[in-house]
């Protein structure tokens, strides 16, 4: 029977270990008789399996039911997953930034030639673009 008390949340982190998942619960560790740290850990098959077996094993550990225990875990890619999402995920950054800078001059060479006293029609065949897209960047902001 399971005493109600305040729900911990453990930290698991999980990482491809062959064709298995191995997770660590660092939090939930003994001394060996050797002196050496005992981690609490385990292994699945699938990713969607992980929560559920590492709360048994903590359940299992902390002597506790398993609706008394949460395990949130974290997956670690495997090889080099990580750099490369991490590159990724840099270079859309970039990317973002450097549209964001393409239109700011394309609005600047706009407006130098509505400077100038031309139209928007003179303007649309001088840059090689539509009028429409003309008035969209003498619009905007």
């Amino acid at each position: 029977m399971s005493t109600k008390t305040a729900r911990r949340v453990y930290e698991a982190i999980a990482y491809r270990d062959g064709k298995w998942w191995t997770f660590e619960i660092p939090e939930l560790s003994n001394p060996s008789p050797s002196g050496e740290t005992i981690v609490a850990m385990g292994q699945a098959r699938r990713v969607v399996d992980l929560d559920q077996i590492a709360r048994e094993v903590a359940a299992l550990w902390l002597d506790l039911d398993e609706d008394d225990v949460e395990v949130k875990v974290t997956l670690t890619p495997p090889g080099n997953v990580a750099a490369l999402w991490a590159a990724s995920n840099q270079r859309e950054e970039e990317g973002r930034l450097a549209a964001r800078e393409a239109a700011k001059l394309k609005r600047e060479a706009v407006q130098a030639l509505a400077e100038q006293g031309i139209n928007q029609r003179e303007m649309a065949r001088i840059l090689g673009i539509s009028v429409q897209r003309i008035n969209q960047l003498t619009h905007a902001s």
